[in-house]
C-alpha cells in the first residue's frame, strides 16, 4: 500500500543512516586491522565464525586425508621399528583413532568454535609422536623418522594457512620438543660412520626447519590478511548493495510522491489507474473513482496565506490517506487542491460510504475557515464506478467522476455526489 510506504519513509531514512554508519565503521576496522590481523571484539567473533565455517567446509577434509597419510606410514613402524615396532604401531594407531573421533565429533559439538586451535593441537600431537619415535629408536632407523617431520610441517602450513598465530605456535612447539628430545639422546651408542655423518647434519636440519617455519609463517600471515580483507570487503559490498537498494526505493518514492502532501502524485496515479483499468477489464471487476476538491480553497489561501494553505492540504491528504484502508486503495494529489481516490474491486455503494467517511473526517478536523458558510474547511466529492469492458476508455471514468464533483460543488458543497 502506497500510504504505508510513505509512513515508513522515516524508518527507511533511519535504516539508511544506520547502514552508512556501519559501512564507515567497517572501513575504519579494515584499515586498523591491516597489520595486527585482529578486528574489534564483536566483528572478530563474527569473522571467526565465518572462518570456522570455511574451515569445516574445506579444511576438515584435508585434516582427514592427513590422518590417513599419517596412519599409512605405519608400514615404516613395522619394517624399521625392530623390537619397538609393536609399541610404535600402537601409538600411531591410537593417535589416529582419537584424532579421527575428534574430526567427526568436534564439528558437531560446542567445541566447533575452536576447531582451528584444536586442529593445531592435533598437528602438534602428531609431530610430537614422530619426535618420540626418534627418541625410542636407536641407530639408523632413528634418522629415518627425521624425514617424517618435514611433511608434518608442510601439512601444518597447509591446514593452518588462515591462522598464522596457530601455525607459529604449533611449529615452534614442535621445534622446542625436538630440541629437548634431541638433547636427551645418547649418541655414544651409535658409532657407525653413517650415524656420525647424519648427526653432523643435524644443525642444517634445524636451520632448514627454521627456514620452513619462517616461510610458512609469512605465507600464513599473507593468506590470513587476504582472507580477513576479503571477508570485510564482502561485508562492506553487501552493505553498499543494501544502501543502493534503499536509495533506489527512496528515489522511486520521490518520483511517485507529492512533495507537499507526501501521498502519491498525479504521475503515479495515472500509472496505477492504467494498470488497474486493464486488470479489471481482463477480470470483469468493478473500478471506482472518487474525485475530491477542497471547498473555497482560494478564499482560504487569500484569508490565511499560502503557508497555512499548505498545512491545510497536508492535513486533508492525511485524512484521505487514513480513509483508504485496503492495500489496493490509492489516494493521490491530482492537482492544486484536488485529490483522487482509486478503489479497485469496489462497488459504487462502497465508494460512497468511504467518500462520506472521508468528508466527515475532514469536517471533524475543524480547520477554521471564516469565509466558509459553516466556518470550517470542507470538501466535495464526485464518484464514478464502472466495470470496464472491451472498447471502453479509461478517460471516460475520470471525466464522469469530475463531472459529478462539479455537480456536487454546484449543489452547495460539502457533499458527495454519485449516480443516483
Amino acid at each position: 500500500m502506497l500510504k504505508t510506504s510513505h509512513r515508513s519513509e522515516k524508518n527507511k531514512s533511519a535504516t539508511l543512516r544506520a547502514v552508512e554508519e556501519q559501512i564507515n565503521l567497517l572501513n575504519q576496522v579494515l584499515k586498523a586491522s591491516a597489520r595486527s590481523l585482529r578486528f574489534s571484539s564483536d566483528i572478530e567473533k563474527q569473522y571467526l565464525r565465518h572462518r570456522n565455517r570455511r574451515f569445516l567446509d574445506v579444511d576438515i577434509k584435508i585434516i582427514a586425508a592427513g590422518l590417513l597419510v599419517y596412519l599409512a606410514f605405519a608400514w615404516s613402524d613395522f619394517y624399521i621399528g625392530g623390537e619397538r615396532a609393536h609399541e610404535l604401531l600402537m601409538i600411531r594407531c591410537s593417535i589416529t583413532a582419537i584424532l579421527f573421533l575428534g574430526v567427526i565429533w568436534i564439528p558437531r559439538s560446542p567445541l566447533g568454535g575452536y576447531i582451528v586451535p584444536l586442529t593445531a593441537v592435533g598437528i602438534a600431537v602428531v609431530g610430537t609422536s614422530v619426535i618420540y619415535f626418534i627418541y625410542l629408536l636407536e641407530g639408523l632407523p632413528r634418522y629415518a623418522y627425521h624425514l617424517g617431520l618435514v611433511p608434518i610441517q608442510v601439512f601444518a602450513m597447509v591446514s593452518m594457512r588462515l591462522s598464522y598465530r596457530s601455525f607459529l605456535v604449533t611449529s615452534v612447539f614442535m621445534m622446542l620438543v625436538y630440541t629437548v628430545i634431541a638433547s636427551q639422546i645418547d649418541l655414544s651408542t651409535d658409532t657407525s660412520e653413517v650415524g656420525r655423518i647424519i648427526m653432523s647434519l643435524q644443525p642444517y636440519f634445524l636451520a632448514f626447519w627454521l627456514v620452513l617455519v619462517a616461510m610458512g609463517g609469512y605465507l600464513a600471515y599473507v593468506m590470513e590478511a587476504a582472507f580477513r580483507s576479503d571477508y570485510m570487503k564482502n561485508r562492506i559490498l553487501a552493505l553498499e548493495a543494501d544502501r543502493l537498494q534503499i536509495l533506489t526505493r527512496k528515489l522511486q518514492l520521490l518520483s511517485t510522491t507529492d512533495s507537499l502532501t507526501q501521498i502519491a502524485n498525479r504521475r503515479h496515479f495515472e500509472q496505477v489507474f492504467d494498470s488497474e483499468w486493464r486488470r479489471c477489464q481482463r477480470n470483469n471487476e468493478s473500478l471506482a473513482l472518487v474525485m475530491v476538491d477542497v471547498d473555497a480553497f482560494k478564499e482560504y489561501n487569500d484569508t490565511y496565506g499560502h503557508q497555512m494553505g499548505d498545512e491545510c492540504l497536508r492535513r486533508i491528504a492525511a485524512s484521505i490517506s487514513d480513509g483508504c484502508r485496503r492495500s489496493t486503495d490509492l489516494c493521490a494529489r491530482y492537482g492544486g487542491e484536488e485529490f483522487v481516490i482509486l478503489l479497485p474491486q469496489m462497488a459504487e455503494q462502497g465508494a460512497l460510504e468511504l467518500a462520506n467517511n472521508v468528508r466527515q473526517a475532514i469536517e471533524d478536523l475543524a480547520i477554521e475557515h471564516r469565509t466558509s458558510e459553516i466556518g470550517v474547511v470542507t470538501i466535495s466529492a464526485g464518484i464514478a464506478c464502472q466495470t470496464p469492458q472491451h472498447g471502453d476508455q479509461s478517460e471516460d471514468l475520470i471525466r464522469l467522476a469530475d463531472q459529478r464533483l462539479y455537480q456536487a460543488k454546484s449543489a452547495g458543497r460539502n457533499i458527495v455526489l454519485h449516480n443516483e
